[in-house]
């Protein structure tokens, strides 16, 4: 959008009959500071507050050019996506994420991922942006430093090459990809892969193929909360909001608070590799303001139970050890610890 605004030529070639993506899977929440929505909230926030946030969560593990750029960069841009293009973005002031300082969350009403990119999608077209569907690009054409062309191949074999000034490639991370990730990331190699089929690493095969660098690939964005069999996720909200996980014998095992992807890793090592989530009414409505979990709920995911007798009778958990764990938390939000 912008790029079409600057008076740029612009395709866009996506290789799925929808332009979706991993965001689509998501609750399409970006995190923005200064934004006009967070100073009518009465929302205290900067860029360089969420700047230090990030450097915080990531233990400094940062390139400072494009922490600066994106902090400072993303809250104008919420502002003009708002106002240029009627993107209708609503922040969450009911909860902090993990790691953030201040309620910086922006998504669209229903915090569907589908809903932001729709809404993309829609301003894309309206902008005279020529969106092309199954399109698959098949390679890069390099003319001395620069790529100067792509080859764009369809569902039936045809192809063409395009040439272009300036290729923008936008094409996620590498989890499709099992090989890429026992390669770079083996801490998490036999998790259920939940997220886009399509992000089997091109981007960065295409890069290293051009001669750059890569750094930083144990990165990886994991969910410590994902409903089975139904490979549904269950917003963080809950947790955040005070609720907890235990294992099958009943204990917590993990601070919730840190953040999902650490906690994905250590309900992997739990026993059976899996764990519950427990939360009270006040969690479960905070929650529904996520369309997926309302998802999860309309799918039987959710069960409720009166007591903590009848809440380890339903989950196969030995009541005692239950009664401990939850006893310690009721303490800790007591104040008491």
């Amino acid at each position: 959008l912008a790029a079409r605004e600057g008076g740029a030529e612009v395709v866009v070639f996506e290789r799925d009959p929808l332009p979706r993506g991993s965001t689509a899977l998501s609750s399409g929440l970006i995190p923005a500071a200064g934004s006009r929505l967070q100073r009518e909230a009465g929302i205290a926030d900067s860029p360089e507050l969420l700047a230090a946030d990030i450097r915080s969560k990531a233990r400094n593990q940062v390139d400072e050019v494009v922490v600066r750029a994106v902090t400072t960069a993303v809250g104008p841009t919420i502002d003009w996506l708002m106002d240029r293009h009627s993107v209708p973005f609503v922040v969450d002031k009911h909860f902090l994420y993990p790691g953030f300082s201040a309620p910086r969350m922006h998504g669209t009403p229903n915090r569907r991922g589908e809903e932001l990119m729709d809404h993309l999608y829609r301003a894309a077209i309206d902008a005279g942006v020529d969106v092309l569907t199954d399109a698959r690009i098949a390679r890069l054409y390099r003319e001395g430093e620069r790529v100067r062309g792509l080859r764009v191949e369809r569902p039936d074999g045809s192809g063409e090459d395009v040439a272009c000034k300036a290729p923008v490639l936008a094409c996620c991370g590498f989890g499709g990809n099992r090989e890429m990730v026992r390669q770079h990331i083996p801490i998490i190699a036999d998790a259920p892969f939940l997220g886009h089929a399509g992000n089997e690493g091109h981007g960065i095969l295409w890069g290293e193929g051009l001669g750059g660098e890569l750094r930083h690939m144990g990165a990886f964005q994991g969910h410590g909360s994902v409903a089975i069999p139904y490979n549904m996720g269950i917003s963080w909200a809950a947790m955040m909001s005070g609720g907890i996980q235990v294992n099958a014998l009943g204990e917590r095992f993990a601070n919730e608070h840190r953040g999902y992807s650490e906690q994905a890793v250590d309900v992997l090592r739990q026993p059976g590799g899996f764990a519950f989530d427990i939360y009270d009414e006040r969690c479960h409505q905070v929650t529904l303001q996520w369309g997926h979990y309302r998802d999860v709920v309309a799918a039987g995911a959710i069960r409720i139970c009166a007591t903590t007798k009848e809440l380890a009778a339903t989950l196969g958990l030995p009541l005692d050890a239950l009664e401990r764990t939850l006893a310690s938390v009721a303490s800790y939000a007591a104040g008491g610890t």
